[in-house]
């Protein structure tokens, strides 16, 4: 089943939070936004109400974001100027958090906040960036600057990465998505002095969407902006590319969360648009592992209604797969990815082998728990800690069977095991059997 990340913000604060968290199966705070204190309070409420609950905290990367203090109106036709460098008393300038990229010639227009504000006749002389406004609107502070076919320095990136992630290493966190990774070596870095982190890589530029092989390869799963990569490639382009991402990760055994504006027709309304709809079953039909809420949940006075809508529409679609009636072996093995999978593995090393196959749900019992918490991201797939025995194994695999079988056996009265008995990086298959609801 897809499952739900949900941004955590003022609406999804304090009294609320418990809600959130109870009908989330991962959710994400952005350093982006609120101070490190303010995180720092959720993290630890966060894993207070429910310490198995994972968290992903999505650190900043390079991509300039407007540093005004005061919310600035701008009018349509009006001329507006942003820049880096600091100017003595100037009002006229919009300051910005990061150095602009470096420009292509080809881009003649820029945007604002994932793409919702758009500018014409581009400019860039004396490190200002100066664009007509297509239309009026109010800019908030701390909005995303995005020009498309840019190309980030990929020195100053790396510098910001460690520097967040230096912030916030003694926290109690599972996850830290990269903004705006182009360059697949940052991560291997990352990788190396950082181990204990979950590397959640966010393709959403034009050079990052080239190097994705490389940099799906080095990341533990994939977030898709879809805000950021059409605001950057182009939104005629957004569909193809965010396909050639989906399947690129899925071919590598990765995980997938598709983010940005999924459901914003519910922060005003009680049902969402048509499109988002499609959006949503497109989604599913596309086997996505994570369905992710921004302003959803972070912002929307009507963020309750949100998850309850998605985790309803999750759940509806789940029900209505065919359940199987009668389970012969050559069935069985025919459709492997249609059965309920539990798999015994006390390193994990088999998982290497199932990774890239999809389930309909997997159950590993193991005691790596850095797998744990690798196949918590998986759709439809869970993970259980236990400690093996050095002996009497077959009883050890009976209770654990027995305690869970009303997760193993929610679908099916059958389900197919896989036990690895000897575990090895070469390991093969010691034990098949085919295990029945009643014998439990």
């Amino acid at each position: 089943m897809t499952k739900i990340l949900s941004t955590i913000g003022p609406a999804s604060e304090g009294k609320k939070l418990k809600y959130f968290i109870d009908n989330s199966d991962l959710v994400r705070l952005n350093m982006s936004h609120n101070s490190l204190t303010w995180h720092k309070k959720n993290i630890k409420e966060i894993k207070k109400t429910n310490p198995n609950m994972l968290i992903l905290v999505d650190i900043p990367g390079i991509k300039p974001r407007t540093t005004n203090k005061k919310t600035i109106s701008i009018k349509k036709g009006q001329e507006v100027k942003f820049s880096y460098r600091k100017f003595t008393n100037s009002n006229k300038i919009i300051p910005l958090s990061n150095p602009l990229p470096n420009i292509k010639k080809k881009s003649k227009i820029f945007y604002l906040s994932d793409g919702s504000y758009e500018f014409k006749n581009l400019k860039f002389k004396n490190q200002i960036l100066s664009g007509i406004a297509c239309q009026s609107f109010d800019l908030k502070p701390y909005k995303g600057l995005n020009i498309p076919l840019s190309i980030y320095n990929d020195i100053i990136q790396e510098k910001l990465y460690f520097s967040f992630i230096k912030k916030i290493y003694k926290l109690n966190i599972d996850c830290i998505g990269i903004s705006f990774i182009q360059n697949p070596k940052i991560l291997l870095k990352i990788k190396k002095q950082y181990p204990k982190f979950i590397l959640i890589s966010k393709i959403e530029n034009y050079l990052g969407y080239q190097n994705r092989k490389e940099i799906i390869n080095n990341s533990d799963a994939v977030m898709i902006d879809r805000g950021d990569l059409a605001a950057e490639v182009g939104v005629l382009k957004l569909s193809e590319f965010s396909d050639d991402i989906i399947y690129d990760t899925k071919k590598m055994g990765k995980s997938v969360i598709i983010a940005t504006e999924n459901l914003n027709s519910l922060i005003f309304n009680t049902v969402p648009t048509k499109s988002d709809i499609v959006n949503i079953e497109y989604y599913i039909q596309k086997k996505i592992d994570y369905i992710m809420l921004s302003d959803e949940t972070a912002t929307s006075n009507n963020s309750k209604n949100t998850i309850k809508w998605l985790r309803n529409y999750i759940k509806n679609k789940q029900n209505k797969i065919i359940k199987t009636k009668h389970l012969h072996i050559e069935q069985l093995i025919k459709n492997l990815n249609n059965q309920t999978l539990v798999v015994f593995s006390k390193k994990g090393y088999i998982y290497d082998k199932i990774s890239k196959h999809e389930f309909n749900n997997l159950i590993m019992f193991t005691e790596n728990i850095w797998l744990k918490k690798i196949l918590h991201l998986k759709k439809n797939h869970k993970s259980i800690f236990v400690k093996f025995p050095k002996k009497y194994l077959y009883g050890f695999l009976y209770e654990n069977i027995k305690k869970n079988k009303h997760i193993i056996f929610n679908k099916n009265k059958y389900a197919y095991l896989l036990n690895v008995i000897f575990p090895r990086k070469n390991s093969r298959l010691n034990t098949i059997s085919v295990i029945e609801k009643k014998d439990f």
